[in-house]
């Protein structure tokens, strides 16, 4: 009898670190002013409650209002750190399925502020958005809820929400209103990441539209405005730039009469024949991140002037600096 009496004691405590190593908890600090904090472990949040442990082998739970403390601070999980080390390594499609797990491991917080669910979902969706994705772009979306929303602090992630109206206007294919989409963007102060998709969406815009010269413009936007570190959008905007240049009449006149006793350097045709060359050559250079020249590139850097360098398109006044993309 006591053998079975010891047996059932020592299974039941086995039991209690299996129970809390399954059980979920969030590390965070509960910060009350400058000298009162405390270290807690977060089991279940609402908007208007938590329930936490003070210890992380804590058994029992206490409950608190949010509105208590000044605010909640969220210790980051090493899985989100992972996911973003990911992301910022431009490994987008790894990065995408490890947000999409931290997605769900800590939903249990989606009400806090700047809580790692909703943040995973967000750069879920930037994941699919670099990757040009936006059908997956536009089903992400509609997974993201109104909580998710509200929990972003964060002005550039609010931001980022706002623009994917471009892109889902690219996806549709609907000109005219990205047209307006986008020059009412450029009006606004933005990161330059930002204004790199505003310039690069109008000018997809403007190209189908059969604008050229304001499309080039639009996509000079989109290679310039944060220096090239939006990899794909600045070769995409650099091969689109490329191609109209080439279809360009005026230029390919040019093409024609260079090295001729007709060629006129001062020419519209000529000079828009160095820019394109001149960007065909920072492509091979930077813009392309390594990758083979297009083939309107081949044929407009054999134009390129021996005396004058490879040059980046001239920026626009509209054009901020660059800032880096934050969490």
């Amino acid at each position: 009898m006591k053998a079975v009496l010891f047996s059932a004691l020592a299974a039941a405590v086995c039991a209690v670190p299996t129970a809390l190593a399954q059980r979920f908890q969030q590390e965070a600090v509960l910060i009350f002013n400058d000298q009162d904090f405390s270290r807690v472990w977060i089991g279940d949040a609402t908007k208007t409650k938590i329930a936490y442990f003070e210890t992380e082998r804590g058994v029992d739970s206490v409950t608190m209002a949010t509105s208590k403390p000044q605010s909640i601070w969220l210790i980051e999980p090493p899985e989100f750190t992972e996911a973003m080390e990911l992301f910022q390594g431009r490994k987008y499609s790894e990065a995408r399925q490890k947000f999409a797990e931290v997605r769900e491991k800590f939903i249990k917080l989606r009400e806090l502020p700047d809580n790692h669910s909703s943040l995973s979902a967000f750069y879920e969706m930037e994941c699919l958005r670099k990757l040009g994705d936006l059908d997956g772009l536009k089903a992400a979306q509609e997974k993201f809820l109104p909580d998710d929303r509200e929990s972003l602090t964060r002005k550039h992630q609010l931001d980022q929400l706002e623009l994917y109206t471009l892109w889902e206007a690219v996806r549709l294919k609907d000109w005219k209103r990205l047209e307006l989409l986008g020059n009412e963007w450029l009006e606004k102060s933005i990161p330059g990441y930002q204004r790199t998709q505003v310039g690069y969406c109008l000018g997809l815009a403007l190209e189908a539209l059969e604008r050229p010269i304001e499309a080039i413009n639009a996509y000079n936007i989109g290679m310039t405005a944060d220096t090239g570190a939006s990899e794909r959008i600045t070769a995409e905007s650099a091969t689109n730039a490329m191609g109209l240049y080439l279809a360009d009449e005026s230029v390919q006149l040019a093409m024609k009469l260079h090295g001729t006793p007709d060629d006129d350097p001062e020419s519209a045709g000529a000079l828009r024949l160095q820019e394109g060359a001149s960007l065909a050559s920072l492509y091979k250079l930077t813009l392309g991140g390594g990758a083979a020249l297009p083939d309107a590139g081949k044929k407009l850097i054999e134009y390129l002037a021996d005396s004058e360098p490879a040059a980046a398109p001239e920026a626009k006044p509209e054009e901020k600096p660059a800032k880096d993309e934050k969490k």
